[in-house]
């Protein structure tokens, strides 16, 4: 959920007169239906990723693709 996403799904929102949760439900059904978690992920949540993997925690990780997308690669 970027800044970007959130002004489109508040203006989908208004243009269809439905909730901002309505909208949001609507654009995962639309354009990310493989969502395993049914909601948009955070940027802190990617942070998280990006700041573990930048630590001495993970110091012996070589050569990952971590994909951080609430499951959605997992449901293909």
């Amino acid at each position: 959920m970027t800044p970007m996403l959130e002004n489109l799904l508040k203006g989908n929102a208004e243009k269809l007169n439905i909730s901002y949760d309505e909208a949001i439900q609507q654009f995962l059904k639309k354009n990310r239906p493989h969502v395993e978690v049914k909601r948009p992920g955070t940027v802190e949540e990617v942070a998280s990723a990006v700041v573990y993997l930048a630590s001495n925690k993970a110091s012996f990780i070589n050569g990952v693709n971590l994909r951080v997308d609430g499951g959605s690669v997992a449901s293909l």
